[in-house]
């Protein structure tokens, strides 16, 4: 089960098929599509970064559900704010590049009651031992 879907992301963001350079505003099923893209993205950055996967069962749920809906709606804005140039101009004098920052620290810090951290536990190793007589007769362990 996903963490969010496309409905909650357009509902969240007020995005539109007309957003995006290309759609027109009749095609719900092509923005329904690349957001459902990018929210399995955000599942895989939200996963890799917790060291584990979250399902219904999980207290947490909720919590994870937000940050992935929040995390999409980042990518909404990127795209929407990158469509005509990833220029932007701080005042009359400098300009920089868009930031394409989209899992920012709010969010992170949002998931680090959820991170595993794997650097402290180690996984369990059996060891099991063939015992036997080798060709001379003699007891082998």
């Amino acid at each position: 089960m996903s963490y969010t879907t496309p409905e909650d992301v357009i509902q969240f963001t007020g995005v539109k098929p007309e957003n995006f350079r290309g759609l027109n505003k009749d095609d719900t099923t092509k923005l329904n599509t690349i957001i459902t893209n990018w929210i399995q993205q955000a599942e895989g950055l939200i996963n890799s970064y917790c060291h584990t996967s979250f399902s219904v069962e999980n207290v947490n749920y909720a919590a994870v559900c937000n940050v992935c809906l929040r995390l999409v709606a980042n990518m909404v804005a990127l795209a929407e704010a990158r469509k005509d140039t990833p220029i932007v101009k701080y005042n009359d004098w400098s300009i920089g590049w868009l930031s394409s920052n989209i899992f920012s620290n709010d969010l992170k810090n949002d998931l680090e009651p959820f991170v595993l951290d794997k650097s402290s536990k180690s996984d369990s190793i059996d060891f099991f031992v063939i015992t036997g007589d080798d060709e001379n007769g003699s007891n082998i362990s």
